[in-house]
């Protein structure tokens, strides 16, 4: 409760204030205004470019131009149709949380928080993919093993369990986790009491505790985003230990993660603007695709890592809802339903039960690319 507090205070400061209605009457006229919510990384963080590279878009038919340092206006021919309030979240339950509160309209995060909260009866509706790839299973520098492979002969071996970490309970890395190390036949507890488990998992609340708790020795492996895992060794304080595209069984290949969400109102109620930020988000993708070293210099001081290390990104960037895509979510869906944390709205559920419940592709499957 105390954090959900501190996040009110965050968001009321940069503007976000929460007996606002969503849609404000800007001084200009009835211009609609929403709250937006992306992270410190490289899953979500290219949409900081839109104020960091805003010369790049100035001339695109639909574009987010800065009015403040937080504040964007999107463009449609050369008229502001909106205006979205950039909130800075911390991992994808704090983005959901917010989003439940009514704090924000939409967020660019984990696919698997935003299934997680439309299961718990909040009506949001996913627009696109916006990357996939960019996680690695991360383990202490001083870890005696190297591999996945070695890593679960180690923790069958173990009297005690070894100590595992995630940056926020709903996200994609943390589903993955859990998912792939009970698939190797370990067994997994968030119980600390569970000694006979080989892997005790726990929540540690944020990306920015990620490298603490290897250091600290807390935990002495994660599952995280770029660029984490590699900022863990640049320091010396961990080595990667699996890519998703090492993890056994193939099935995480370039498997998708991020995706740009928003509520089911807003889509009904503003389908042109929504059709307008798609398209814009789309051009913010395709310049982190295909600009690497020079969204590495931009994004360095946001992110807070080196440009060396935001140069080793190798995630794919794009909107594209392709079979690859549609896959990944059906497996999504089917794990965490194994995993019984679908248990409400999605509970029993089939990916074809709610393909077009949870995803609205009209407006990406419309874009200029």
């Amino acid at each position: 409760m105390k954090r959900f507090l501190k996040i009110l205070v965050l968001t009321a400061v940069l503007g976000v204030l929460a007996a606002a209605p969503f849609c404000a009457e800007a001084d200009s006229g009835k211009i609609p205004e929403f709250y937006i919510a992306w992270g410190h990384e490289l899953h979500t963080g290219n949409m900081e470019l839109a104020f960091l590279r805003p010369d790049a878009f100035k001339d695109n038919p639909c574009f987010l131009r800065p009015v403040t340092d937080s504040r964007l206006e999107l463009v449609r021919d050369g008229k502001v149709i909106a205006y979205f309030n950039r909130v800075i979240s911390k991992n994808a339950a704090e983005s959901s949380a917010l989003m439940v509160q009514g704090h924000i309209q939409f967020a660019c995060c984990s696919s698997t928080a935003m299934m997680t909260t439309y299961d718990a009866g909040t009506d949001v509706v996913m627009l696109c993919p916006v990357q996939s790839g960019g996680v690695a299973f991360v383990a202490s520098a001083k870890a005696p093993y190297n591999t996945f492979e070695e890593l679960v002969k180690y923790a069958k071996e173990q009297k005690m369990p070894v100590m595992a970490g995630y940056h926020s309970a709903i996200s994609s890395p943390r589903i993955v986790l859990e998912y792939v190390l009970r698939d190797a036949g370990l067994k997994v507890t968030e119980n600390p009491a569970d000694y006979d488990a080989d892997v005790l998992i726990m929540d540690l609340k944020g990306l920015k505790n990620l490298l603490p708790s290897l250091s600290s020795g807390q935990v002495e492996l994660w599952p995280g985003p770029i660029p984490m895992p590699e900022n863990a060794e640049a320091q010396g304080i961990g080595k990667i230990i699996a890519k998703l595209d090492d993890l056994p069984g193939g099935k995480w290949v370039d498997f998708p993660c991020c995706t740009m969400n928003t509520m089911k109102s807003v889509v009904d109620e503003y389908p042109e603007v929504v059709m307008a930020f798609v398209q814009a988000t789309t051009d913010l993708m395709a310049y982190a695709q295909n600009n690497r070293e020079d969204t590495a210099k931009a994004l360095a001081d946001f992110v807070g890592v080196d440009v060396e290390i935001l140069k080793k990104n190798d995630t794919t960037y794009t909107t594209l809802p392709d079979k690859h895509f549609t896959d990944g979510m059906d497996i999504y869906l089917s794990t965490m339903t194994s995993m019984k944390k679908l248990n409400k709205r999605l509970a029993g559920k089939t990916f074809d039960d709610v393909k077009d419940i949870l995803f609205d592709f009209r407006f990406t499957n419309k874009v200029k690319r």
